[in-house]
């Protein structure tokens, strides 16, 4: 006959309970996040890179313009 571990299942929902808050926390973060720039009169914000879209890896390397002590 098949058994379930009591335990177990209690703090597998306590796990699933706590991350779907953390969830929430982050969603209603960024919903006031939104809200404010609203608020603050922003209809639209324009973006550089088209977020859906892989970003390009630089065709080459910066290099820093910080002095380099010899």
């Amino acid at each position: 006959m098949p058994t379930i571990d009591v335990d177990e299942n209690i703090k597998r929902l306590e796990m699933n309970i706590e991350q779907l808050t953390q969830e929430v926390f982050r969603l209603q973060g960024m919903l006031s996040t939104f809200q404010g720039f609203k608020k603050g009169g922003l209809s639209q914000i324009d973006l550089p890179n088209d977020p859906n879209q892989p970003m390009e890896a630089p065709a080459e390397e910066l290099e820093s313009i910080q002095e380099k002590p010899e």
